[in-house]
């Protein structure tokens, strides 16, 4: 009896423990399918969220260029209005500016009309001076024969004149070729006639008494050059002839000063002096009545190509001559005269 009951107690407990596996399988089953459930839900929201989120955006974007292009067109219409403020602003002063002319021509028509009954005027009295023309052309016509004797004597005065200028010239010309043709070596200024004798030749470096060369270069130099001043052509026109000195700039002012005063007075008295036969009396005489003789110390040095002083060239004796203004005033006087 007892095995009995043990034996349905057993079959009981079995039982129960086979319903209750049978229960938590259903339940797992259960739960297992409601997290798949939510798995699906969470996965179709957030797919839709994502959805929603790109139509968000695209819609913005959308905004973003319809504003974009609102903005643009705000702009361009400001711009319009701009341009027709502008268009009108012009058109106002060109509506000025055709008033003005209009204006303006109106007047003008009334100066053109004014002009035109000048214009008549001056037509009458141009045909008046026409007669009065025509009758001087008769005159000059008488005239012209007086007019081209008038103008041979202007072409004769003219080269009378041409030859009275020109004496400076003719004078270097002719003591170039005097001094050329005594094989002096002396040059001539083609500008104003001076001679520069280089003190080296005249002087010891620092004295002032002519040397023995120096001397005899005299000698042969100025009866040439006397020759052609003092010639009957010239002498007339010669009113004075200039000795100067001329030194370097070593030194002072004042000493090259004394120094080239001597130098000039030693060779003026060298050829004034009465013991001196290397020219003749009568050109000594003249030469006295012209003579001068001036010291310059450095005053006019002689410059190289470079700008720089040439001292051996600045050192030198120059001879001058400057002629006689008043007989040249008064030959132009008498030709003016005697045309």
């Amino acid at each position: 009896m007892r095995n009995t009951r043990q034996r349905v107690s057993h079959r009981r407990a079995g039982n129960n423990g086979v319903q209750w596996l049978s229960f938590s399988d259903l339940m797992s089953a259960l739960l297992l399918i409601f997290i798949l459930i939510m798995f699906y839900i969470m996965y179709q929201y957030f797919d839709m969220y994502e959805i929603n989120m790109a139509e968000i955006a695209r819609q913005q974007y959308d905004l973003d260029q319809a504003n974009a292009s609102l903005d643009e067109q705000r702009t361009k219409l400001t711009e319009a209005e701009a341009q027709m403020v502008a268009q009108q602003i012009r058109l106002n002063a060109a509506q000025a500016d055709l008033d003005d002319a209009q204006s303006i021509l109106a007047a003008q028509q009334d100066e053109l009309s004014q002009a035109q009954s000048l214009l008549q005027e001056k037509e009458d009295e141009i045909a008046a001076q026409q007669e009065q023309l025509d009758a001087l052309s008769i005159q000059l016509g008488n005239q012209q024969t007086q007019i081209d004797e008038q103008q041979a004597a202007l072409d004769n005065q003219q080269r009378q004149l041409e030859a009275l200028v020109g004496m400076r010239t003719r004078i270097i010309t002719s003591l170039s070729s005097a001094l050329r043709e005594a094989s002096i070596s002396a040059q001539v200024d083609p500008s104003n006639g001076s001679i520069a004798l280089e003190s080296d030749v005249l002087f010891e470096l620092g004295r002032y008494d002519l040397s023995e060369r120096g001397e005899r270069f005299i000698d042969r130099f100025l009866p040439v050059y006397l020759n052609v001043l003092f010639s009957d052509e010239y002498r007339e026109y010669v009113a004075e002839i200039i000795i100067e000195g001329h030194t370097d700039s070593t030194g002072s002012y004042i000493d090259n000063l004394e120094l080239s005063q001597q130098r000039a007075l030693a060779v003026a008295s060298y050829v004034l002096d009465d013991g001196y036969h290397g020219i003749t009396a009568d050109q000594k005489r003249q030469l006295r009545a012209v003579a001068t003789a001036n010291g310059r110390s450095f005053s006019d040095p002689v410059l190289n190509d470079f700008g720089v002083e040439d001292m051996d060239a600045s050192r030198r004796v120059v001879f001058k001559f400057r002629l006689t203004d008043e007989q040249m005033i008064q030959q132009l006087k008498t030709i003016l005269e005697n045309n």
